[in-house]
């Protein structure tokens, strides 16, 4: 890794993965974004997000009073998910890159940098700014042809968050960034000799075979994920389970003059292409019906792979695994949207949205499948393949 110059990339060469990209101005970019970043989700905190008038009436929605009418809704678990994944996830990881770009930038052996380091990197999978993004583009869409939505200076400044947030996750390499703290603080790594090594799964450092903690991040260190295969089973089942009422029972509640219509998943999508909103239908159908499907397969495929001999190479099961992890957090689109029209939509008999009891077991369903995704550890398919066929596993 030493040897990488400015601009240059690492892969693995045995499945192609990413291990290492130096940017080209790596602190001053990280920190630059790290920060512009946080302004622009300050300042998409303290303005109206979206403003409605229907029929006379007008309400305007903020990003704390979605998560307050939530709340209010005494759906607080939903809240939670939604303050978490948009704005305290994102706002810790930032201010950990800030931390770390200015330690290493000005040479400053500040505390914690390590743990600090290991807390960006198991945060960064938890931020959903750009598909809460994506939820309120679909809202307006969505109510296009019953009102007049106006937005406010927020949606720009969320919009602009989410991609600046985005920019600052492709600069920011945890493993770079460990080999800086390493020449900071003196660290000298031990020269591992034949497969006397066990790498850490946060910062992704070679230790020495046998070791309890890694020696740059401080994590736990095993040679796989313990109980991996298990975990990911219990959560995957777990997931499925929750899949099931998130499909029949109510996504939503709309009050109308009084009366009170329930909507499903599927109701909603089919309402939408009734209405002729195609692309909405689709994304809400894709985002909520074929990706949860998508996973369950991929996950119980992969999991199946790693017990017994695969059908297919190492290689194709890493990439299905990465593409898994990859689309998980998109599912949360749909919660997100039922979370705007509650907050937006709130006129009394007039009209009103509620949630429904299936936005927390589809937000559930979102959480396990990540997790189960997260606790699988890929290894153990290429450690499957190796005993197959010990000459291409050397």
């Amino acid at each position: 890794m030493g040897e990488l110059l400015p601009g240059q990339q690492a892969s693995c060469v045995r499945c192609g993965h990413h291990l290492i990209r130096i940017h080209r101005y790596p602190f001053d970019a990280s920190l630059a974004y790290a920060l512009a970043a946080l302004i622009l989700l300050a300042l998409s905190c303290l303005f109206p997000l979206l403003q409605l008038k229907i029929a006379g009436s007008a309400s305007e929605m903020t990003f704390l009073s979605s998560a307050k009418a939530l709340v209010d809704a005494d759906f607080g678990l939903v809240a939670n998910v939604l303050l978490s994944c948009v704005l305290f996830t994102p706002g810790v990881f930032l201010c950990a890159i800030v931390y770390l770009a200015l330690a290493l930038k000005y040479s400053q052996r500040w505390p914690g940098l390590r743990s600090v380091l290991r807390l960006a990197v198991l945060l960064e999978p938890w931020m959903m700014a750009d598909v809460f993004v994506i939820g309120i583009l679909v809202s307006l869409i969505k109510l296009a042809s019953l009102a007049q939505i106006t937005l406010g200076l927020s949606f720009w400044a969320m919009l602009l968050f989410s991609i600046v947030l985005t920019k600052t996750v492709a600069v920011f390499d945890a493993h770079w960034f460990g080999f800086q703290l390493d020449h900071l603080e003196g660290f000298l790594a031990q020269k591992l000799r034949g497969k006397g090594a066990v790498s850490c799964a946060v910062c992704g450092f070679f230790n020495p075979l046998h070791s309890l903690k890694c020696g740059r991040c401080y994590a736990r260190l095993h040679l796989r994920k313990p109980h991996s295969l298990s975990m990911t089973w219990a959560l995957l089942l777990t997931a499925i389970l929750l899949y099931v009422p998130a499909n029949l029972y109510p996504m939503m509640i709309t009050q109308s003059l009084g009366d009170k219509t329930p909507s499903t998943i599927l109701e909603g999508v089919l309402l939408l292409w009734s209405m002729g909103s195609y692309p909405v239908a689709l994304i809400i159908f894709i985002a909520s019906v074929v990706v949860p499907l998508v996973k369950f397969i991929s996950l119980g495929l992969l999991c199946i792979s790693a017990q017994s001999k695969p059908n297919h190479s190492a290689l194709h099961y890493t990439r299905l695994y990465r593409i898994t992890e990859l689309i998980g957090r998109w599912s949360m689109v749909d919660v997100f949207v039922v979370v705007i029209l509650v907050a937006l939509i709130h006129m009394g008999q007039l009209m009103s949205v509620f949630p429904g009891i299936a936005a927390v077991s589809f937000a559930g369903m979102v959480v396990f499948t990540m997790l189960a995704a997260l606790s699988f550890d890929v290894r153990l398919i290429w450690d499957v393949h190796d005993a197959q066929d010990p000459i291409d596993g050397k």
